[in-house]
This record gives C-alpha cells, structure tokens and sequence, in this order.
C-alpha cells in the first residue's frame, strides 16, 4: 500500500487491492498469501493504466515487486 497512497490516496490504495483480489485471485485480501502476490499485481495493472498511465504503472509494479522480493 505505501507505493501507492502517494499516487491514489490511502482510500483508493485500499480499494484498488480489495477490487484487483477480488478479481484476479477470487479472494478477499487478507486471504492472500505470498504465492498470491505476482497475479494480485497483474490484476492491480488496468486499474493503474487507467489511473497513473501505462508507463508510471509498468515503474509502480516493478518496484512493488522488487521491495517483495526483498521481504522474501
């Protein structure tokens, strides 16, 4: 979520990874495990096109995905 409150908002943030979970993986978020996390992100990737533009949304996954498999 951190990367992306500062471009959606922290409501938005919140919404967009309920939707894309809901969508991509037929689960709530806090159903998600960490095999769950490369689908979540390509489901959050038309809402991003369509907020941020394609361009900022390929940055914005890549380093979301990045900072996991630090965590990893």
């Amino acid at each position: 979520m951190r990367h992306l409150e500062p471009l959606l908002g922290g409501f938005t943030a919140k919404m967009a990874i309920h939707t894309a979970a809901l969508r991509a993986l037929k689960r709530p978020p806090e159903q998600v495990t960490a095999q769950d996390l490369p689908q979540l992100l390509e489901g959050l990737k038309p809402m991003l096109n369509t907020f941020i533009g394609a361009l900022h949304a390929k940055v914005i996954l890549a380093e979301i995905a990045t900072s996991l498999e630090k965590v990893r």
